[in-house]
């Protein structure tokens, strides 16, 4: 998955710090990144030295990657045009080759979007300030403290029969299909999300709800919780057309060809074809 960069190093203890010139700058405008073109194709992460120095120096210090020190620069002024540099939008972080740039650069980005969404206090309308001891926004006037959303969220491989369920968003186009997966609402417990989104999303009753993973999510501020779970009862699907517009079971041959491991979806995806190899062999 995109955080396994192992023998890489994250590390996001939280401390205030000055940029120096071979700092990664993470610069956002919106739904766009700033990255620096290479020979190849791809993309790597602009560092302090590469934009203007009035810019830099504004920047703060978000987390470090081994001694690669990352910090967020959140006003996209004096950063239209930089010589050597180009916006592109935060999507293309899915496919660049280097597991660093794609992970520094999508936490970032949530960094960014929490950011931005907590400029003013929620509760008295004043500006917020960056609070001295702890990652999170202070709000001067009556103390309200907002620290990043983080949403928690489950995604399900429901399997029967040796077969796994695929789903179609509604919002994907015609044979794009992924797995059952939703937020977590107040007052429910993990598993109770499993059964409540199967059960709402393709009309199915599940047991033997299994923890599998966890993922970091920043593309939705979530922490995708990843189960398998078997069906009972009647095992045809019956999408809601709301959300899902389709489901079917598929066998592991027949799964999406996808060979990255990217998401958490892709690893349940696999790890469903391996326990189905592994149970023909016993065969």
């Amino acid at each position: 998955m995109f955080q396994d960069i192992a023998p890489h190093r994250f590390n996001n203890a939280f401390f205030k710090d000055a940029i120096s010139p071979e700092d990664v700058l993470l610069c956002y405008s919106g739904s766009h990144i700033l990255l620096q073109p290479q020979a190849d194709g791809s993309f790597a992460l602009p560092r302090a030295c590469h934009v203007p120095q009035q810019n830099a120096m504004e920047a703060i210090y978000l987390f470090s990657v081994d001694d690669t020190r990352c910090f967020g620069f959140w006003q996209p002024h004096g950063l239209e045009e930089v010589p050597g540099l180009v916006w592109q939008s935060t999507q293309v972080l899915r496919t660049v080759p280097d597991p660093v740039v794609c992970f520094a650069g999508m936490e970032g980005w949530h960094l960014y979007r929490w950011f931005r969404a907590n400029r003013f206090c929620g509760h008295c309308g004043r500006p917020m300030e960056l609070k001295g001891d702890e990652r999170a926004v202070l709000c001067p006037g009556c103390g309200q403290v907002v620290y990043p959303r983080i949403s928690p969220a489950i995604i399900t491989a429901v399997v029967h029969d040796h077969k796994l369920l695929l789903a179609r968003n509604a919002t994907n186009p015609a044979g794009r299909f992924g797995l059952v997966a939703g937020f977590v609402e107040f007052g429910e417990t993990l598993e109770d999300t499993v059964r409540r989104e199967v059960r709402e999303e393709v009309g199915l009753q599940v047991t033997d709800i299994q923890y599998f993973a966890s993922q970091p999510w920043p593309f939705s501020e979530s922490l995708m919780l990843g189960f398998f779970a078997k069906v009972e009862g009647d095992p045809v699907p019956h999408p809601d057309h709301v959300e899902i517009a389709e489901a079917k079971w598929v066998t592991p041959e027949e799964l999406p060809q996808n060979h990255s491991n990217l998401s958490i979806a892709q690893a349940l995806m696999q790890e469903f074809a391996r326990r189905e190899a592994a149970s023909r062999a016993k065969d």
